[in-house]
């Protein structure tokens, strides 16, 4: 396995194995034992880098997600992982009402949200830190400023230790 450095801040910076594992039907429409022997073979192959979301996987039984952290997190007490692993989570897609379909409304990314979704995904995933935050949608009816200055806050309170991008 090939490994690679993510983030600059001596800090927070961590390194990562090269190949990260998706996580978005764990829980859901991968059971509960496959998912744990995925991620077993995956860390006993050198995989360090996992990456999932708050709303993983809603549409598959018309929820508002949650169930891939859910699963990551019991398989992180089950097996007495730590720091070891860098789990990579986003926040901003989540549906504000059960849904089977995706569709715009959805959480976004006001500093409220961002706060309260990552303090959720923290107690799914059963971490007091989360490692890497990304902003899963852009959200054009919160002001850009906003949305930086709801995860610069995260950052600067201690829990989160880097942030992202995606789907943007």
């Amino acid at each position: 396995m090939r490994y690679r450095t993510i983030g600059q801040d001596a800090k927070a910076r961590r390194e990562v194995s090269v190949l990260s594992l998706g996580a978005m039907l764990f829980g859901t429409a991968t059971d509960e034992a496959t998912s744990f022997a995925i991620l077993d073979r995956y860390v006993e192959a050198g995989g360090t880098f996992i990456d999932t979301s708050d709303n993983y996987a809603f549409w598959i039984n018309g929820t508002q997600g949650g169930e891939s952290e859910e699963l990551l997190g019991r398989w992180r007490r089950s097996r007495g992982v730590g720091d070891e692993i860098v789990i990579a989570t986003k926040v901003g897609g989540r549906p504000n009402s059960p849904s089977s379909t995706f569709s715009h409304d959805i959480e976004g990314l006001s500093a409220e949200v961002i706060r309260e979704s990552a303090e959720r995904s923290r107690e799914r995933l059963g971490v007091e830190k989360l490692d890497l935050l990304y902003a899963h949608v852009a959200d054009a009816a919160v002001p850009l400023g906003e949305t930086v200055e709801g995860f610069a806050a995260l950052v600067a309170d201690g829990t989160v230790g880097l942030l992202g991008v995606s789907n943007h």
